[in-house]
């Protein structure tokens, strides 16, 4: 089915998440899944014994670089935000027998910046992997959007993310959730995700966004994925 921004922008606006199907080739998965292998492989992604997340793929992986960059993957962030999406933060979930976990309902309230500048609406300051993470308005996570590809085979009984249609639309449910004790799915089939975040405004004052991946028509890229 050829691709319809409009429609597209309509179903995500109502439930706050869309699903796409046969976006890349298996030729195209095949040199992402290659190229997420070698992650394990860097001192700067080990965590204990088991690799089940890697936060900093923009700066690690020039495949992802690519991947976040092309029309293929941006068009869906371009359509809910518009032209000038570009990446800001790429994460990788590997989820395996050893290295699984479930969690309670929850929304995704932090951003990752450059550096720690004091700045009014901006809570929550922390550090993850050597990357300052903030908390930031309502109104600057309402300007981002999430892609997320998807290595492996995803049903029902693989541990797939849930969501609340349209929950995107309440602001924070911090008390709302409290009530929902339902965990996801846990799994032991193989799932790799790469989940890719948009945005499209500059932050206000002086932060800065930790990464800003342009689109390719912008860039110079290379041919084939490696990491």
């Amino acid at each position: 089915m050829d691709f319809d921004p409009e429609r597209y922008a309509s179903f995500f606006r109502r439930d706050g998440y869309f699903i796409a199907e046969d976006i890349l080739g298996f030729d195209e998965i095949e040199d992402l899944r290659r190229a997420v292998a070698e992650l394990p492989n860097r001192e700067e992604v080990r965590r204990k014994r088991s690799v089940y997340g890697v936060r900093n793929l923009l700066e690690i992986c020039p495949a992802v670089q690519e991947l976040a960059a092309r029309t293929e993957i941006r068009k869906f962030a371009t359509a809910v935000i518009g032209r000038a999406a570009f990446a800001v933060r790429a994460i990788f979930f590997d989820k395996v027998a050893d290295a699984n976990w479930s969690l309670f309902w929850h929304q995704d309230n932090v951003i990752a910046v450059k550096h720690r500048i004091e700045t009014p609406g901006f809570l929550g300051w922390s550090q993850k992997s050597g990357v300052w993470q903030v908390q930031p308005p309502a109104e600057v996570l309402a300007g981002m959007v999430a892609v997320r590809v998807h290595l492996d085979d995803c049903g029902s009984d693989n541990g797939p993310l849930r969501v609340l249609p349209g929950s995107h639309r309440s602001g924070w449910l911090d008390d709302e959730l409290d009530q929902w004790k339902a965990s996801v799915l846990e799994a032991v089939g193989h799932r790799r995700v790469i989940h890719i975040e948009y945005a499209a405004n500059e932050l206000p004052g002086e932060l800065e966004w930790n990464n800003r991946i342009l689109p390719e028509d912008e860039r110079t890229h290379a041919a084939n994925f490696t990491c």
